[in-house]
């Protein structure tokens, strides 16, 4: 009897501990954001500058294929901003509605166009997205500034990067092994036996 009773507890436990496994894996949060493109990938993009896109060239395009995203603060954005363009401050793109409207626009075959206080600025975003699996993002090479009550946007030469991504890349990814410098050890000097000086004998004889 005792031995029916403790089985019956033992399968007791049995099923609430699976009870309790089912549960946790129903109510499991997968994470919302798994990013698909490697670092090296986006950093070989990155060093390429193919993701920056030239004032001149953006001015020629057509405002109906592009989205105009400024990534300042929107303190920065209310005093001034260029025309037609949204405001999603750094840390709000992975907010809903915001990374909604990302996805929407690239499935529109339009382009995402990023610009901050410079390129630098965008840059970090755009690294976030690329990574994320968004390709038809682009950064303005132009630095903002807002002066006299006036906005305004300013040209960048492409090939000049205020930051060298791949030097900092590089360093970040190495070990810095500092050997320690050591002497030669000079050979030991021999040792020079000096034997004493024999006497001189006096001669010896005599009458």
């Amino acid at each position: 009897m005792k031995e029916l009773e403790r089985t019956k507890r033992i399968s007791v436990s049995a099923v609430l501990f699976l009870l309790v496994i089912v549960i946790a894996l129903l109510t499991f949060k997968r994470p919302q954001f798994n990013f698909v493109t490697t670092a090296e990938k986006t950093l070989e993009t990155l060093v390429d500058q193919s993701q920056l896109l030239s004032f001149a060239t953006f001015k020629t395009l057509d405002t109906t294929s592009f989205l105009l995203v400024d990534v300042r603060n929107s303190f920065d954005y209310s005093k001034g901003h260029a025309k037609g363009a949204i405001n999603i401050a750094s840390g709000q793109f992975l907010e809903e509605p915001f990374i909604g409207l990302i996805s929407q626009t690239l499935t529109e075959n339009k382009t995402v166009i990023l610009y901050g206080e410079s390129p630098d600025d965008a840059n970090n975003i755009w690294m976030l997205l690329y990574q994320l699996g968004h390709q038809n993002i682009r950064v303005l090479s132009v630095a903002s500034s807002y002066q006299d009550d006036l906005f305004s946007l300013k040209a960048i030469e492409l090939e000049k990067a205020s930051l060298d991504y791949a030097m900092d890349m590089e360093k970040s990814k190495k070990q810095v092994i500092i050997k320690a410098k050591t002497k030669p050890v000079p050979p030991p000097k021999k040792k020079v036996k000096t034997q004493p000086k024999k006497k001189k004998r006096m001669p010896e004889g005599g009458c």
